[in-house]
């Protein structure tokens, strides 16, 4: 299913997002920022992966992609999602065309309106580079509290970086949408 958020459509990865993922996922300047990202991905890798992602039950991930074109402009999903417990990890990439326009926001709502609203869950939980300011600024307005760090658990640029896990309860939402921040 499709989902409409004014300029960006989610939609499920075809193959046709496979060089903008190819590009957003070899490129050193977005792998920097993202925890368990490295460049050296291979189209193959890439194709397979998208295979594998659309197939498993135990996750939802959409493409973002403009409205006006559906070129790619990345991927965002619930990952690892655990019926059980109700909770799952978020997870999100944009590439640099898109930067600071306002689509992580948009795409971070919906997947915790559709993890609370569509799957039930009580925790969204994400991991974040500690050297990822914009992103860690994004999640703290949204609501989203740090729990603890893994410190110096991602190796970036010749040097260790710490990685902030950060989570939201669905009453935390609640409060979160009823009083909005920026």
């Amino acid at each position: 299913m499709n989902y409409a958020l004014g300029n960006v459509l989610l939609r499920r990865p075809e193959p046709g997002d496979l060089d903008a993922l190819y590009a957003f996922k070899n490129d050193p300047e977005v792998a920097a920022m993202l925890v368990g990202f490295t460049t050296g991905y291979a189209l193959q890798d890439l194709r397979e992966w998208i295979e594998a992602h659309r197939k498993r039950s135990n996750e939802v991930i959409w493409t973002i992609a403009r409205a006006e074109d559906n070129a790619c402009l990345g991927h965002a999903g619930l990952y690892d999602v655990d019926q059980r417990v109700r909770s799952a990890e978020l997870g999100i990439l944009i590439g640099p065309p898109a930067w600071g326009q306002g689509i992580g926001k948009k795409c971070v709502a919906f997947l915790l309106d559709y993890g609370f609203g569509e799957l039930n869950l009580n925790r969204v939980w994400l991991s974040v580079l500690a050297t990822n300011e914009r992103a860690l600024r994004l999640y703290q307005s949204m609501g989203f509290r740090q729990e603890g760090v893994l410190r110096q658990a991602q190796f970036k640029r010749d040097r260790f970086i710490d990685v902030i896990i950060m989570s939201m309860l669905r009453d935390e939402r609640a409060g979160a949408a009823a009083h909005p921040q920026g």
